[in-house]
């Protein structure tokens, strides 16, 4: 039976549609490609609209049952996601002819990727490019970027206007650019909090769809601690703190969470919140529960006055 894939146009999507097939041991797939609506938002250069925008095309047509299994980013992914299918996270770690050196360390992070006639080395002063008001608050504080400008477009995008001369240097996902095979002239920038679901890929599928080799997904699973899923724990708890202070994929904020995992390890939230001139660390113990967990972070947020930070966005 020939699987139909649900995927964006992108060649970063489409090579995480191969990841996901090669890691689920399918070969006979066909891929039907969706122009979404937030494809067609970016590009008109919208940067400010909902995620659901990059999904909600192809969810629609999986719950018709014209394609098989949706396959996307784990970033695009709305805070609520649609419990009516089954929704997996996955990285090249858990295929197993890619073993962990697939990405090595920094994986889920960002690069600062120079052009290639400019020596690695950032400079205040440089013309920097992104999108994401998370990472131009972060080259402001972390880099001291005195010329940050925004930057729209997919990967390949970005790095044409980099090497055309747009910008002297632009933030990217390690991942994407590691997956489509770029050599880059950059460096890691490791010290920059990124979000929960960075450099992960989601699969999802209707509840009463079987999947060939099904037990491959079982295993990966089994393999994470007891057939949880950690990762959609993980993103479930770090979602669950953005919901509370009403925030979300664009607002100027970095949340890590580390959800229940049965390893003896108590859930983990680390946050930071960045206003136009200041920004703030916050974390909870990791001595609790979840809800405790998030609680702590939660008061931690208000007492802080987090809360004004990301206002000043507004």
């Amino acid at each position: 039976m020939t699987i139909k894939v649900g995927s964006r146009k992108s060649r970063l999507a489409l090579k995480q549609v191969e990841i996901v097939m090669n890691c689920l041991e399918i070969d006979d797939y066909e891929v039907i490609k969706f122009s979404t609506e937030g494809d067609k938002k970016s590009a008109m250069g919208y940067s400010q609209f909902d995620k659901l925008n990059f999904v909600e095309d192809i969810e629609s047509k999986l719950l018709l049952k014209e394609i098989d299994i949706a396959v996307h980013s784990a970033k695009d992914m709305p805070a609520n996601l649609n419990m009516s299918f089954d929704n997996f996270f996955i990285t090249e770690e858990d295929d197993s002819d890619a073993p962990g050196e697939t990405f090595g360390d920094g994986w889920n992070k960002d690069i600062l990727i120079f052009r290639n006639d400019i020596e690695p080395i950032f400079k205040k002063d440089m013309k920097l490019g992104t999108s994401s008001l998370r990472r131009q608050m972060q080259a402001k504080f972390f880099l001291g970027a005195q010329n940050i400008f925004n930057l729209n477009g997919n990967i390949n995008t970005r790095i044409e206007k980099l090497e055309s001369g747009e910008f002297d240097c632009i933030i990217l996902a390690n991942a994407g650019c590691k997956r489509l095979g770029f050599e880059l002239n950059s460096i890691l920038l490791d010290e920059h909090r990124t979000p929960t679901p960075q450099g992960l890929i989601c699969i999802q599928k209707n509840k009463d769809f079987i999947l060939p080799h099904s037990e491959i997904i079982e295993n990966i699973l089994i393999h994470r601690e007891d057939g949880l899923d950690l990762y959609l724990n993980n993103i479930n708890m770090g979602n669950k703190f953005l919901k509370e202070i009403g925030a979300d994929c664009h607002s100027a904020l970095a949340v890590e969470a580390w959800g229940e995992d049965h390893s003896g390890h108590n859930p983990v939230i680390h946050a930071e919140i960045y206003g136009k001139n200041e920004y703030i660390s916050i974390s909870d113990n990791g001595s609790g529960s979840e809800d405790e967990a998030i609680q702590q972070t939660l008061e931690e947020f208000y007492k802080k006055g987090g809360k004004d930070l990301l206002n000043e966005h507004n």
